[in-house]
C-alpha cells in the first residue's frame, strides 16, 4: 500500500498482517505517517496503491488522538450507546413481557424465547455492570455517571470516547495515544484489559512502559515503509539495532565498492583498457541500481539547561495548605486534605496522581496563578520559577517560533534560531506561525523557552504530552543534566524512573510524600496496598519488627487466614450460583409447556448479576489476601528467628 499527498509520499510498498487476538504496535517518529495509516485501515482514506482486506464480518473500532464525544445525554447514558444492539433486546423484551402479560400467544411467545437467547448470548444482564466499571476504571465517580456530555472537559471527553470503545469490544481495536488523559492507575488497568482481550488490538502510544506491558510485536514506521518485529519491546529494540548495524555495514560495503569500480573507470575509460572500464562501468550500474541504503537516523533534540544559580536550601514549604476553588453553585470546594510539604535544594520530586485529584491546581497555587483556600505556601531565598503548563493553547498563535524567542524572551535572532535548531526547528519552520505547529512542536518551543531562562526552580506539568519516544529519551537526558530543583508532574512512568527521586503522590484521601523515586513507591504501595492518608512516616524496619514482632506476626496470621475463609466462602458461594444458572439455562433451552418462562428469566437475571457481584468480590478480597500475605515475611512463620 502507498500514499501521498501531492509531491509529498507519506508511505510506500507497506504491507502488514493483523491476525486474531494479536497485540501489535504501530511505532515510529512523530510526522511519520501513523496516523495516516491507521486511517487508511479504518476506511476513513484511501490508498493511491494496494488494498487493505478486512476478514468477512469483522468490525473495527478506532479511537483517534483527539477524540471526543458530544450531545446532550449523560456519561452513564453515553457509555450505554456503545451496547445498542443489547439495549434494543432489553427493550423489545420489556415490551413483549408486557404484552404476554395480557394474554399470551404462540408467536409472542416464539419472538420472546428467541430475542432472551441472543440476550443472553450477548451478556446482556451484565450490561449495567459492565459500563459501571469500564467507566469506573477510566476515572468516572458515581457522582458523575449524571453530568452532562457538554460540561466534560477535553480529557472527560477522551476517557468517555475511550469507555465507549471498550464496551463495543470489536474485532480490530485501534487505539491512537490512549493513555494520554488517563492517570497511572487507569494505565495499568488498560494494560490488563489489553493484554485479557479476547481481539486483536494494533495501538500507538509514546508511552515505553505501556508498550512493554501491552504489544507482543511491532510495526516499525520509517522511511516511508513499515518493518515487522515479533516479539516484546525489548526484543523490538535489540532486533531493531542488530538490523540496522547490518544494514549500514552492508551500505558502508557497497559504497566501497561502488568508490572502486566508480575510480577505475575515471582513469582508464578512453585508455588502453577502455574495455575493462565500460565493463567495471556496468557492473557499477548494476549495483547502484541495488545499493541498499543506510538506515536513516533522525536528529534528536540536541539542547541542555546551563549551570544553574544557587536558590536557598529551602526552596518550598507548604504548610496545612488547602488547595481547591470557588463555584457559585457549590462554594468552596477543597481537592484534597491540607498538605504538609518541604521541597530543598537541588531535590527531584515526581508528582503523580489520580486524575482530578488536583495535581495541576496544587502546582498553581504554590506558584500564585490561583488562590490558596487556606494555610501557607511559600519559596524560598533566591529561587527563580522555570514553569511549563500542561495547557500550551496560552501561546500567541500569531507569534511564530523566532519572535516568540526574540521578544518573549529578549533573545537575538541568531542565537534565538541557534537554541530553535537545537529543538528540531529548521529552515523556515522558524517562520511557521504557533497555530500551525503539532502538539509536540508547541511543547519544544516552551522547553526551549525555559531552557533559555536558565532557572533553578523547573516545575513541568506534563511536559511529554505529544512528544514521540526519542524526544521523551532526549527530554529525560535533559532533565538529568539539570542542576537545579525540579519537580515533574507526570503520568509516564519511565520518564520519573529516570529523572526524579522523591514523590509526592496527591490522592483526594489526602496526599502522601516517599523518600524515593517511582519504582521504590510504587514497589511499596503494591506490597502495602495504596497509602491513604498524607505524611505518613516511613517505616524503621529494624526498630519496628523488634518492637513488635510476635504481636503483629500474630494479629497478621489471624488475618490472613480469616481473608482466606472469607474468599473460600465467595468460591462456594460464586460455584453454586453458576450451578444454579446452568440449571435454569438448560430449562430455557429446553422449555417444557408448563414452564413459567417470566419466573425463569427473572432467575437467570438475578443469579447473572450474584455472579457478577461474586466475581468483583472475590477479586477485591483475593488482592487484599495478596497484600496480606507480602507482609508475611520469614520471621512471621519460623520460630527462633531474631530480628537484626
Amino acid at each position: 500500500m502507498s500514499k501521498s499527498f501531492g509531491t509529498d509520499i507519506i508511505l510506500e510498498d507497506v504491507s502488514l498482517l493483523v491476525e486474531k487476538r494479536q497485540k501489535y504496535a504501530l511505532v515510529g517518529r512523530n510526522g511519520t505517517g501513523k496516523t495516516t495509516l491507521l486511517k487508511i485501515i479504518c476506511g476513513l482514506d484511501e490508498p493511491d496503491q494496494g488494498q487493505i482486506h478486512l476478514a468477512k464480518g469483522a468490525n473495527v473500532g478506532y479511537l483517534k488522538q483527539e477524540d471526543s464525544v458530544s450531545g446532550n445525554l449523560t456519561v452513564y447514558q453515553e457509555a450505554q450507546t456503545a451496547q445498542a444492539a443489547s439495549l434494543q433486546l432489553k427493550t423489545r423484551l420489556a415490551e413483549l413481557e408486557k404484552a404476554l402479560e395480557s394474554g399470551s400467544s404462540e408467536e409472542l411467545l416464539e419472538e420472546y424465547t428467541l430475542l432472551h437467547e441472543h440476550f443472553l448470548d450477548a451478556e446482556g444482564y451484565s450490561l449495567d455492570h459492565d459500563a459501571k466499571t469500564v467507566l469506573l476504571k477510566m476515572g468516572f465517580e458515581e457522582a458523575e455517571f449524571s453530568k452532562p456530555v457538554s460540561v466534560l472537559s477535553g480529557g472527560e471527553r477522551t476517557r468517555l470516547a475511550l469507555a465507549k470503545l471498550l464496551l463495543q469490544e470489536p474485532d480490530l481495536l485501534i487505539l491512537d495515544e490512549p493513555t494520554n488523559h488517563l492517570d497511572l492507575q487507569a494505565t495499568e488497568w488498560l494494560e490488563r484489559w489489553i493484554k485479557s482481550y479476547h481481539g486483536a488490538v494494533l495501538l500507538v502510544s509514546h508511552d515505553r512502559r505501556f508498550l512493554e506491558a501491552t504489544a507482543d510485536g511491532f510495526y516499525d514506521l520509517r522511511d516511508r515503509t513499515v518493518k515487522t518485529y515479533i516479539g516484546d519491546f525489548a526484543q523490538y529494540q535489540r532486533i531493531k539495532a542488530e538490523d540496522d548495524a547490518r544494514q549500514e555495514s552492508l551500505a558502508a560495503k557497497q559504497s566501497q565498492e561502488l568508490a572502486k569500480l566508480d575510480e577505475f573507470v575515471r582513469r582508464f575509460m578512453n585508455s588502453q583498457r577502455t574495455a575493462q572500464a565500460r565493463g567495471r562501468l556496468k557492473m557499477m550500474e548494476k549495483l547502484a541500481a541495488k545499493k541498499v541504503a543506510a538506515p536513516s537516523h533522525d536528529r534528536g533534540m540536541s539542547a541542555g539547561f546551563g549551570k544553574s544559580v544557587r536558590s536557598g536550601d529551602l526552596v518550598l514549604s507548604c504548610s496545612a495548605l488547602r488547595v481547591g476553588f470557588r463555584s457559585e453553585t457549590a462554594g468552596q470546594v477543597e481537592l484534597f486534605p491540607p498538605l504538609d510539604w518541604t521541597v530543598r535544594w537541588a531535590e527531584r520530586w515526581g508528582v503523580i496522581g489520580e486524575n482530578g485529584a488536583g495535581k495541576s491546581t496544587l502546582i498553581k497555587t504554590i506558584l500564585g496563578e490561583a488562590d490558596p483556600l487556606g494555610g501557607m505556601s511559600k519559596l524560598g531565598a533566591n529561587v527563580q520559577v522555570g514553569y511549563f503548563h500542561q495547557d500550551v493553547s496560552d501561546l500567541d498563535g500569531d507569534m511564530t517560533p523566532l519572535e516568540f524567542l526574540v521578544y518573549e524572551a529578549g533573545m537575538d535572532t541568531g542565537p534565538a534560531r541557534d537554541l530553535l535548531g537545537r529543538f528540531l526547528f529548521s529552515g523556515d519552520d522558524v517562520f511557521r506561525s504557533v497555530n500551525k505547529l503539532s502538539g509536540g512542536e508547541k511543547n519544544k518551543l516552551v522547553l526551549a523557552m525555559l531552557v533559555q531562562m536558565n532557572p533553578n526552580l523547573l516545575v513541568l506539568d506534563e511536559p511529554t504530552n505529544h512528544l514521540d519516544m526519542d524526544s521523551r529519551s532526549a527530554l529525560a537526558e535533559v532533565l538529568k543534566g539539570f542542576g537545579g530543583t525540579l519537580i515533574l508532574v507526570s503520568h509516564d512512568r519511565w520518564l520519573l524512573e529516570n529523572t526524579v527521586d522523591k514523590t509526592l503522590d496527591v490522592r483526594k484521601s489526602g496526599a502522601v510524600t516517599f523518600p524515593g523515586g517511582y519504582t521504590d513507591y510504587w514497589v511499596k504501595s503494591k506490597q502495602q496496598g495504596s497509602p491513604a492518608r498524607q505524611q505518613r512516616p516511613v517505616p524503621n524496619p529494624a526498630a519496628d519488627q523488634l518492637q513488635s514482632a510476635r504481636g503483629s506476626a500474630r494479629e497478621l496470621s489471624k488475618e490472613i487466614q480469616k481473608q482466606e475463609k472469607l474468599v473460600a466462602q465467595i468460591e462456594l458461594e460464586v460455584a453454586d450460583a453458576e450451578q444454579a444458572l446452568k440449571m435454569v439455562e438448560k430449562n430455557l433451552a429446553e422449555l417444557p409447556p408448563t414452564a413459567d418462562i417470566f419466573d425463569l428469566t427473572s432467575k437467570h437475571q438475578r443469579l447473572t448479576e450474584e455472579i457478577a457481584s461474586g466475581l468483583a468480590a472475590w477479586e477485591e478480597n483475593a488482592r487484599l489476601l495478596e497484600n496480606l500475605k507480602s507482609k508475611q515475611g520469614p520471621a512471621d512463620h519460623l520460630p527462633g528467628v531474631s530480628f537484626r
